[in-house]
C-alpha cells in the first residue's frame, strides 16, 4: 500500500540508513498481506484537483436531509404493495425481444398472472405515491446550481471506480464526482481520503443516513445515489462506466436543457407487462417504440425530475417482489433499468431515450464472441440527428448501416468485464485468455471503425492509464505481466 502511494502522499523527511534494511521484510509482507492497492502516480498523469464543492458527506448528515429522508421513507413504506410477491410464468422468447422479428401488430408479452382485486390494490398504492411525489418532488434538497457525476461504488467496486474516474480524468472532465459506498465497512481510508480527493472526488457513506433501514439492497442504493447526492444536475455513471471525451458540455445542449433527463438503450426490446400499464394508468405504446434502457448511464435534473425520481424510487424500493418483474417480466438484465424512464412517463415529464443503438466490445475466442461491455453514443449528437422525427418509433435499426443516423460513441460501459485497477493483471485473469491461433489480443478485438469515430485508439488509452496508474514503476508480477500482454498485443502489432 505505502509503496502505491508513495506519489500521491506529501514528501517524507529522510530516513537513516539502517531504516532501508527493512526494506526486503516490508516487501515480503506486502506481498503476503497485501490489501487493495492504489495507483501509484494518479496526481502526475491526472493532474492534482481540489476540491471545490462543500462536503457532501456533511450534507448527507445534515438535519435537513435526516428530515426529508423520514418523509421520503414514511410515504415509501406506508405505499407498500400489499400482494403476493409477483413472479412470471416463463421468461420472455427471444423473438420477443428481437426488434427485427416484431412488429407494432405482434402482441405484447403477457407472462404474470395477477388477480383484478391485487391489480386495483397495486394502483391504489401507486396513485398514492405518487400524489406524494407532488409534494416531495420540489422539497428534494440539492445545492442550487450545482452539477457531477455520481458513481455507486458499494459491493466492491470500488477498485473499479477508480479506474472509471482516471478515464474521467483522462477525457478532460473536471466535473466533481461523489463515490457512494453502501456501508462504512467498504470505505477504504486510502482511496477515500487521500487518492480520490486529489482527483475532486468524495466519498459518501449511505449508512450515515440508513441506520437501522434494512430494506435497502443491490440496485436500489443507485437510486438513492442519485437522490441523496446534493448535485442538482447529475450525470449517473455506474462504478464500470466512464467517458471517452469529457461529457461536461452535455448539460448545457439538448437535449438535457429540452428534456431533463437522458437515458441509453440496452440491446433488446422492453418486454414491460401490460399490468404495468393499468397499474400506471398508462396508454401501452408500440412495441418497437423504443428498445428497452440501461440504467449504467444517465442524465438528470433533479429541479425539473425529482418526483420522477422519487417514483423511480418508489419502483425499486418494491423492485425485486413487484416492479422489477413488472417491467421486465424476466427479460435479460432485470432489475432497476426500466424503473426511470417509466417513472418519467408515469408522471408525464419528458426523456430523451438515445437512438443509436448501443455497441458491443468484445472479442473472439474460438468460437465463442466475449464480450467485455458496451459503447453508448453522444447524446447531444444523436439528437441533432433524429429530432426532426422525435415522435417515431425507433426500436427498429436501419438494416442498411449506410442509411443509418448514428451518433459517435461517447461512453463506455464495462458491465461484463469489470476493470478493478488494484487488482488486473493476476495471473488467473482472463484478459490474457489467447485465441484460437494461441495469439494474445485486444479486450475489444479489433474495430478500426470505432477508433476513427472516437478519434483515438479507445482501448489502448484505457490500458496506458491503468499502466501508468499501477505498474509505473511496480515490480509486482501482475504488472510484469500485463506488460508483456500490452507489449505483444498494441506495441508488437502496429510494429
Amino acid at each position: 500500500m505505502a509503496q502505491m502511494l508513495s506519489r500521491l502522499l506529501p514528501g517524507k523527511r529522510r530516513r537513516p540508513l539502517w531504516q532501508y534494511l527493512l526494506f526486503p521484510l516490508f516487501v515480503f509482507l506486502v506481498l503476503l498481506h497485501r490489501p487493495v492497492r492504489l495507483p501509484s502516480n494518479l496526481v502526475l498523469s491526472t493532474g492534482k484537483l481540489t476540491l471545490k464543492t462543500p462536503s457532501a458527506a456533511n450534507h448527507l448528515q445534515s438535519e435537513l436531509l435526516r428530515d426529508y429522508w423520514e418523509q421520503l421513507h414514511r410515504a415509501l413504506t406506508a405505499n407498500k404493495p400489499d400482494i403476493p410477491p409477483v413472479k412470471t410464468r416463463e421468461p420472455p422468447k427471444a423473438e420477443e425481444m428481437d426488434a427485427s422479428k416484431m412488429t407494432n401488430d405482434s402482441p405484447r408479452p403477457n407472462l404474470i398472472d395477477m388477480a383484478e382485486g391485487d391489480i386495483e390494490k397495486l394502483r391504489s398504492r401507486h396513485d398514492e405515491f405518487v400524489n406524494s411525489t407532488r409534494t416531495l418532488g420540489p422539497k428534494l434538497p440539492f445545492w442550487k446550481g450545482t452539477r457531477g457525476v455520481v458513481m455507486p461504488a458499494g459491493g466492491g467496486y470500488l477498485g473499479v471506480a477508480v479506474t472509471s474516474i482516471l478515464m474521467l480524468r483522462r477525457s478532460g472532465s473536471s466535473l466533481p464526482v461523489h463515490v457512494v459506498l453502501d456501508s462504512h465497512i467498504e470505505h477504504e481510508p486510502s482511496i477515500c481520503d487521500v487518492a480520490l480527493p486529489r482527483m475532486n472526488a468524495e466519498c459518501l457513506v449511505l449508512e450515515d443516513l440508513l441506520k437501522g433501514v434494512t430494506e435497502v439492497k443491490h440496485f436500489q442504493y443507485k437510486v438513492l445515489a442519485m437522490v441523496f447526492s446534493p448535485f442538482e444536475q447529475v450525470l449517473f455513471l455506474d462504478a464500470d462506466a466512464w467517458p471517452i471525451h469529457a461529457p461536461d458540455r452535455l448539460f448545457d445542449t439538448a437535449p438535457f436543457t429540452t428534456h431533463g433527463l437522458i437515458t441509453w438503450p440496452d440491446l433488446w426490446l422492453g418486454t414491460v407487462s401490460p399490468i404495468y400499464y393499468r397499474v400506471a394508468r398508462l396508454e401501452p405504446p408500440h412495441i418497437l417504440a423504443r428498445r428497452s434502457s440501461e440504467s449504467g448511464i444517465m442524465l438528470y435534473n433533479k429541479a425539473t425530475h425529482g418526483a420522477s425520481l422519487l417514483l423511480a424510487a418508489y419502483y425499486n424500493w418494491y423492485g425485486p417482489e413487484c416492479y422489477y418483474p413488472l417491467l421486465s417480466q424476466g427479460a435479460h438484465g432485470e432489475g432497476d433499468k426500466e424503473t426511470f424512464s417509466h417513472a418519467a412517463t408515469a408522471l408525464g415529464q419528458p426523456f430523451w431515450d438515445v437512438r443509436t443503438a448501443d455497441g458491443l466490445l468484445g472479442r473472439w475466442i474460438g468460437d465463442s464472441f466475449e464480450t467485455a461491455g458496451m459503447k453508448q453514443a453522444d447524446p447531444a449528437e444523436d439528437y441533432r440527428l433524429h429530432v426532426a422525427a422525435a415522435g417515431a418509433d425507433h426500436a427498429r435499426e436501419e438494416p442498411d448501416e449506410k442509411k443509418r443516423k448514428d451518433a459517435r460513441p461517447l461512453f463506455i460501459h464495462h458491465n461484463l468485464f469489470k476493470i478493478n485497477i488494484a487488482t488486473i493483471g493476476s495471473i488467473t485473469d482472463p484478459l490474457f485468455k489467447p485465441d484460437a491461433e494461441g495469439r494474445l489480443t485486444r479486450l475489444w478485438g479489433t474495430d478500426e471503425k470505432f477508433v476513427e469515430r472516437s478519434g483515438f485508439d479507445v482501448e489502448r488509452a484505457l490500458w496506458d492509464v491503468i499502466l501508468s496508474e499501477n505498474c509505473g514503476s511496480s515490480l509486482l508480477v501482475e504488472c510484469l505481466r500485463l506488460r508483456q500482454w500490452y507489449t505483444a498485443v498494441f506495441v508488437g502489432a502496429s510494429s
